[in-house]
């Protein structure tokens, strides 16, 4: 499946204290780019390209977490990134989210001194130089899995910590965190999910509003490639929940050939339950007055979504999400929050609350 070329053997050549830091300083790179195109042993929350993108190649943390009870959400992602035209170099960092009561922010603050990016035997850390954002994160081999963001960012107005627990193992789209795997959800569209599920606690000022959040629900991942996101899917449903003893994840895509991609996780009490590409391994569907698939409307227009996993046996686990509030909406992308009651049909249901967003970059440019 279209197989991207690995930069494995150019690592693995270099000296070790060489391999597991590097420097990206704040400039577009001038030429091809290549990425990890296979699971790399210790790397699944690593940089997967040894540059600074270029305007058609990725790669980047996202970070999320939102209350149990309230409209706080969060979304923090640190980005090398060619797809934004308008800013001068491809290193920033983004935040974006709603308070208590449903009000929207955003901002953009620019790594402006370069990013620096070191993964060893104690875990990941990040530096966005000049935005005012790092994070951390242990060692995924080990348990107890624990990350951290640092924000003081004036640019932006935000300043604080973010804070996140693991509860569930981490994995690739189709297995858990295996050496040698394929990584891709689409052609030069990779992932990886190093934190499924979390509990989390943050404790911002963003513009002067106090924003806390303790004992939610966390997660992060990264997506990495090389050619422009905007290629790869023509739409896409992707979303995580916290339910009872469950975590979930799910991935939903369809291709410019109106092919569907679909990735299902689940975690029962932290152990692996489900983690699958097969076909059918989920079926995830906005529903509500205006919900057609493919799309013809994003989030803003549908009620909600349901999520089916197929576990084999006969077993199916139904997830079905109501939303809530709308966390961050573009043209061509919107991120939303509600409550999720779901459970393993004709078994014990579980209420809890999930996040998702959906892309629908095909509706805005026309493909076929």
């Amino acid at each position: 499946m279209w197989a991207l070329k690995a930069a494995i053997t150019s690592r693995l050549l270099l000296p070790p204290t060489l391999a597991n830091r590097l420097y990206l300083p704040p400039i577009y790179h001038n030429g091809s780019v290549e990425v990890e195109g296979l699971s790399v042993p210790g790397n699944l929350d690593g940089f997967k390209m040894r540059t600074p993108a270029n305007r058609t190649s990725f790669d980047f943390w996202y970070f999320d977490a939102f209350s149990r009870n309230t409209s706080a959400a969060i979304n923090i992602v640190f980005f090398n990134m060619g797809d934004f035209a308008a800013n001068p170099h491809p290193l920033t960092v983004q935040i974006s989210g709603t308070f208590d009561n449903g009000t929207q922010f955003s901002g953009e603050a620019l790594a402006s001194g370069g990013a620096i990016i070191s993964n060893d035997e104690n875990g990941i850390t990040g530096n966005w130089l000049g935005s005012g954002a790092s994070f951390y994160g242990t060692n995924l081999e080990k348990p107890n899995v624990e990350y951290a963001i640092k924000i003081n960012s004036p640019s932006i107005g935000v300043k604080g910590t973010f804070r996140l627990k693991s509860r569930a193992p981490p994995h690739y789209p189709c297995n858990p965190n295996v050496d040698g795997l394929n990584t891709l959800l689409l052609p030069h569209l990779h992932w990886s999910n190093a934190v499924p599920d979390a509990q989390a606690n943050i404790d911002l000022t963003i513009n002067g509003t106090e924003f806390k959040v303790t004992d939610g629900v966390g997660y992060h991942d990264k997506n990495w490639g090389d050619a422009s996101v905007i290629t790869s899917p023509k739409y896409w449903d992707w979303g995580h929940a916290s339910l009872g003893p469950y975590s979930l994840v799910w991935y939903d895509l369809l291709d410019y050939n109106n092919t569907e991609h679909v990735y299902a996780y689940i975690s029962k009490n932290g152990q692996f339950m489900d983690n699958n590409c097969a076909e059918k391994a989920v079926e995830v569907r906005q529903w509500g007055a205006n919900a057609t698939y493919p799309p013809t409307s994003g989030i803003a227009a549908n009620e909600g979504l349901t999520a089916r996993f197929n576990l084999g046996g006969g077993q199916v686990f139904v997830a079905n999400l109501t939303k809530e509030v709308i966390i961050h909406d573009q043209i061509v992308y919107a991120r939303a929050l509600g409550s999720v009651t779901g459970g393993i049909v004709g078994q014990e249901q579980y209420q809890g609350r999930g996040a998702y967003e959906e892309y629908v970059y095909g509706l805005l440019y026309g493909k076929p």
